[in-house]
């Protein structure tokens, strides 16, 4: 075959060798070239994935210490609104409050606390409260004021008035001191924890 070779003219020869160059070419793209553009493009592929991710952890990250300091700012009111809840087993505790606060503010007062239609929800119950109260317009005004002022939450979901009649708080005559008494019915919610 090397005879074969040899004996050949120039321009085949040539062309044999660029036949030969040509195939040892396209061996070398098709068995190394293409499969390592391949692992490049998955390579670059997965440090972009990275890329994103590393960014997404920082952004959470970013976000979380912002929460942290955010989170330090409020903790000293935390514990103020960890006091609005009633917590279960001490509703006595709330009801000598309101007790009191009808004293304080010379209404009668009924209160009525619905155990029977405790909400569950979120860790916290909402207990169903009715007040009925009784008393002149100006010490309705301020036992609700005052109601407002309680550190537990109250929320009032209706509230009706009526009136009862006059009474009349002077014993002498000449002095007209006779107050509208008015009776009050208030539905609302409290929060047990």
């Amino acid at each position: 075959m090397l005879n074969n070779l040899i004996k050949l003219n120039l321009k085949k020869k040539i062309s044999i060798s660029l036949v030969v160059f040509i195939l040892i070419i396209g061996c070398l793209v098709y068995f190394i070239i293409i499969p390592t553009i391949g692992s490049i493009k998955a390579i670059g592929q997965n440090i972009e994935n990275q890329r994103i991710d590393l960014e997404k952890k920082y952004i959470k990250g970013q976000n979380l210490r912002q929460l942290t300091k955010n989170l330090k700012k409020i903790e000293p009111q935390l514990v103020v609104l960890d006091q609005i809840f009633i917590n279960q087993d001490y509703e006595l505790e709330f009801i000598i409050a309101m007790e009191e606060l009808a004293n304080q503010n010379n209404v009668s007062q009924k209160i009525n606390l619905d155990t029977s239609r405790v909400i569950e929800g979120n860790g916290r119950q909402i207990l169903p409260l009715n007040l009925f109260l009784q008393g002149n317009y100006t010490d309705i005004i301020n036992y609700l004021t005052s109601l407002e002022t309680l550190n537990y939450y109250i929320n009032i979901n209706s509230l009706e008035l009526s009136s009862s009649g006059y009474t009349k708080l002077s014993a002498a005559p000449e002095i007209h001191t006779n107050f509208i008494n008015i009776n009050m019915a208030i539905s609302a919610n409290i929060y047990l924890k």
